[in-house]
């Protein structure tokens, strides 16, 4: 059996196959933007590293709205100064 934890919090468990390799999800039960390290116990202490990411999205194109924008009423203002 391993154990898996992060800042003294179990992040996920798994066991190992007959060769010791194993695989398992890990689960944070908070997300905190930047790196974590995630230590993997089973009679050795192993250690690996995990960035997280926090993006934010405004849920829209309004970028893209604001350049169509742009874009006919400079056509418009050409048209009609023509």
């Amino acid at each position: 059996m391993v154990t898996l934890t992060s800042d003294g919090a179990e992040v996920g468990s798994a066991y190992t196959d007959s060769s010791g390799a194993f695989t398992a999800p890990v689960q944070f039960t908070r997300i905190e933007a930047g790196r974590h390290t995630v230590i993997a116990e089973c009679g050795v202490r192993l250690t690996g590293a995990v960035d997280q990411v926090v993006t934010r999205s405004s849920g829209g194109q309004t970028g893209t709205l604001v350049i169509l924008v742009f874009f006919v009423l400079a056509g418009s203002t050409v048209i009609r100064f023509r």
